[in-house]
């Protein structure tokens, strides 16, 4: 057992160094002087100071005391190892020959070193640390943090309990760290991914296309006299001391919708584990669109709905990963026809679901019906194919990236 603050509360000085102990010794050292009893006046004077002394080293003890932790990143993805740096300080002329850190961290991260279960927060452990710090000293120490499931983790409390050399008197401060790590949902390398290109504004499949998109420049060149005006891009012009014209990229790259129904994962024995193969299957494609340069937003119906608009740019990217992270699995409102008001027509949308939900086969015949090119991400306690529509299975303990380059 290692004592946490919960299990143990401050030690209470013994009664001879109590109040009541110490008005004795006062009232003892006076009534021994004034019958002049050297051996009893010396005895009380000195339970008395040794009493005051205990006192006051506790009550000064964090005065000046700092302590301060930081995370070597704010954010991670999931499997990776996070060191947790802490810095303790006494920049004061007192001694303290012996200090206790204790800090309640979330469980899920897996911090390195002997704890204790929090009876308070089932989710979080206790983990302590025992120091002695001279005057003006300055202490530092890492200790290892195990990113094993994405999702928001505050630090949370830290308690300090220290006192004087002689272990009568206890102080403890307390604090509570508000500062968070957000651990993304995990990341499979992908090779490839088997969705059609499609551009929202054209009724095209094809790796090349002669229709440039005027929203994206790919580069700039040198002005030519049949060139339109409306192509020169003016700051380059000026850094360059010449005309220089926007190149647009073809409109042939991938316009997706990552498209969450969060309602199958709600409930059920695998709902959490099946919840999270999905949003690593979601961030993952995320990842590999961004590499290719794809514009995509991501919707899910949670409550509040998550809303991220299309985007290209890695700023994009870390919103939508940031958003997977955070996610918690409270339904909101009903997929269909809310998804349609944010979906833009002509976009290829991987609409991932669970088997749990009732009609999701109905559901994806709709998007289809609404003219989008609609891949079914399906998550599902056994693994056996969906009769209405081919899907990409998730199961529980399956290879995800297997089953989104099409090779499970």
């Amino acid at each position: 057992m290692m004592d946490s603050p919960e299990a143990r509360a401050t030690s209470t000085p013994p009664w001879l160094f109590d109040r009541q102990g110490l008005a004795l010794a006062t009232f003892v050292m006076i009534v021994a002087a004034a019958l002049r009893a050297a051996d009893i006046t010396f005895l009380a004077a000195a339970l008395l100071l040794v009493g005051l002394a205990a006192h006051a080293w506790a009550k000064l003890a964090f005065v000046r005391l700092t302590y301060t932790r930081r995370t070597s990143t704010s954010r991670a993805f999931c499997g990776d190892q996070v060191q947790l740096e802490s810095t303790l300080a006494n920049p004061g002329p007192l001694l303290l020959p012996w200090l206790e850190i204790w800090e309640r961290l979330p469980a899920a991260l897996g911090p390195v070193g002997p704890n204790e279960r929090s009876y308070v927060d089932p989710e979080r452990v206790w983990v302590n640390r025992g120091v002695g710090l001279w005057p003006y000293q300055r202490l530092r120490w890492r200790r290892q943090l195990n990113c094993r499931t994405r999702g928001v983790f505050r630090l949370g409390e830290v308690c300090l309990r220290t006192g004087d050399p002689f272990g009568f008197v206890e102080r403890e401060r307390s604090s509570d760290d508000a500062a968070e790590l957000l651990v993304y949902p995990r990341i499979v390398p992908l090779r490839r991914l088997a969705l059609p290109l499609r551009h929202p504004a054209l009724d095209i499949a094809s790796p090349r296309s002669p229709v440039a998109d005027p929203t994206r420049t790919a580069t700039v060149r040198d002005y030519q006299p049949d060139d339109a005006r409306r192509m020169i891009h003016w700051p380059t012009s000026a850094r360059r001391g010449s005309l220089q014209v926007r190149v647009l990229e073809p409109a042939t790259s991938l316009h997706a919708s990552l498209v969450l129904d969060v309602r199958g994962f709600t409930f059920g024995a695998y709902r959490l584990e099946l919840l999270e193969l999905t949003l690593s299957a979601l961030a993952s494609i995320a990842v590999l669109l961004q590499n290719q340069g794809s514009p995509l937003a991501l919707l899910a119906n949670t409550d509040p709905p998550l809303l991220i608009p299309p985007g290209a740019s890695v700023a994009q990217l870390q919103q939508v990963l940031e958003g997977l992270a955070r996610l918690q699995p409270r339904a909101g409102p009903s997929l269909v026809p809310w998804a349609f008001d944010h979906v833009r027509r002509g976009n290829s949308v991987i609409l991932a679901t669970s088997d749990a939900v009732d009609g999701f086969e109905q559901t994806l015949q709709r998007f289809t019906a609404a003219g989008l090119s609609t891949q079914l991400l399906l998550a599902r306690a056994v693994d056996a194919r969906p009769t209405a529509a081919q899907a990409l299975v998730l199961t529980p303990g399956c290879d995800v990236t297997a089953v989104l380059e099409g090779r499970a």
